[in-house]
């Protein structure tokens, strides 16, 4: 266990300290590559892929990167809290708050969103 947190570590330093930019997509999806491989606990993991595929549509986009900057942080602030020792039941409302803005404000559709989530969920549990 001790590799899993140096991993995270790692990761979530360098997202939580650069300017968000495409390179975060690379960043988000090798932290959770890693988190699958250590085992880390399915139900966290999939909130975890819920904020990240919200992030990776943002940060396909320099356009929408720019102006969700405050966002794209607070996703993460999340993430963070989520491989972090917070309580779950403060976390939770966070996560929904964090995908209901996405959806009410950025997202194209909620139903693709929905459809990807599920998918990587399926990924996960096989």
């Amino acid at each position: 266990m001790k590799g899993c947190v140096r991993i995270i570590d790692f990761y979530l330093k360098q997202l939580l300290t650069l300017r968000p930019s495409p390179y975060f997509r690379v960043l988000l999806e090798k932290l959770i590559v890693e988190l699958k491989y250590f085992g880390y606990p399915n139900i966290e993991l999939a909130d975890i892929l819920s904020i990240w595929i919200i992030l990776d549509y943002i940060l396909s986009d320099e356009r929408l990167i720019k102006s969700y900057e405050g966002y794209i942080r607070k996703a993460l602030m999340v993430i963070d809290d989520i491989l972090g020792d917070g309580l779950y039941v403060k976390i939770e409302p966070r996560i929904v708050s964090v995908e209901q803005e996405f959806y009410r404000n950025i997202a194209p559709s909620q139903k693709q969103f929905d459809d990807r989530l599920t998918e990587e969920i399926r990924k996960l549990i096989i």
